[in-house]
């Protein structure tokens, strides 16, 4: 089948105390195939499989320092940062 025009994926944002959780869901795709890129406060996530293709860059209410954590389990990509 052919790659399916790019898509944005359902991004939630939880702004806690000492750090942001974004979830994202990118059914469809391989945790290989995930870049996440920061760059001031916006974040940018883009993923590709044979099938999919998503990306969407978020503005976050802060410069993003350090990524603290990276997962990927079925279909949802959680990355929590410090602020």
């Amino acid at each position: 089948p052919a790659v399916s025009q790019e898509r944005e994926p359902i991004v939630d944002i939880f702004d806690e105390k000492d750090r942001v959780i974004v979830i994202a869901e990118l059914a469809g795709v391989n945790e290989k195939d995930i870049l996440v890129e920061t760059k001031g406060n916006e974040l940018t996530i883009s993923a590709g499989s044979a099938v999919r293709k998503y990306s969407k860059t978020v503005k976050l209410p802060f410069n993003i320092k350090t990524k603290l954590k990276q997962r990927y389990k079925n279909g949802i990509l959680e990355l929590v940062f410090e602020k």
